[in-house]
């Protein structure tokens, strides 16, 4: 009977484990050149066009979050013309969002000072009218960003939208590096662990007492 109040305990624990880390998008920006092979779009709307898009992290302006020193995504204010208007969206393949979820991403901009980026980023859902945003000035400092979504239901998708946008002339240069969307579990799973630790508990205490 021990014995298998046990084995529902770990059957139970290995659930929670496996949904924990249910990983369902991971990004580090090693070769920016792979990204559209990978389902990540490129979208410029920036006006009067300018001569630069999205590109590799830049070490000497400053380095990645994490791994090599390049390994971020950048952008910078020539994205625009002089005078003109940036607007350049990075957007995410498409992920299950059968279940609630959370996005992490990290971003920064240089520490250059008389100058201000800023980065629009939100969650899109399977159309444009569940698309939610916000707008941040990123620091000179790397930063965690988070977006959660709530679950849309049985083959669903979704994606992650990431605009930078301001006018050229007081705009600078941006990283983005880091990206994870993990699925969240329902707390029907949650249940089952609590039961499983309650599970492993009371196999304890019994082995205590026969000792």
């Amino acid at each position: 009977m021990f014995k298998r109040a046990l084995i529902a305990a770990a059957i139970s624990l290995a659930a929670i484990s496996a949904q924990a880390s249910d990983v369902l998008l991971t990004e580090n920006f090693d070769d920016v050149t792979t990204l559209a092979s990978s389902g990540w779009s490129f979208l410029n709307l920036s006006f009067p066009a300018g001569t630069t898009d999205w590109a590799q992290g830049d070490q000497t302006v400053f380095t990645s979050q994490a791994g090599a020193p390049e390994s971020y995504i950048s952008a910078n204010y020539n994205n625009a013309a002089a005078g003109g208007f940036i607007f350049n969206s990075l957007i995410s393949p498409t992920f299950s969002t059968a279940a609630a979820g959370t996005i992490t991403f990290w971003a920064r901009a240089a520490a250059d000072p008389g100058y201000s980026d800023a980065l629009n980023f939100g969650f899109l859902g399977s159309s444009f009218g569940s698309f939610s945003s916000q707008l941040v000035t990123l620091t000179g400092e790397w930063t965690e960003y988070t977006v959660s979504y709530a679950a849309q239901g049985a083959g669903s998708v979704g994606r992650l939208v990431l605009s930078y946008v301001g006018a050229a002339d007081s705009s600078n240069y941006i990283g983005i590096d880091t990206v994870t969307v993990t699925a969240v579990p329902e707390p029907s799973t949650w249940l089952l662990m609590g039961l499983g630790l309650a599970g492993v508990a009371a196999v304890r205490r019994r082995t205590a007492v026969k000792a």
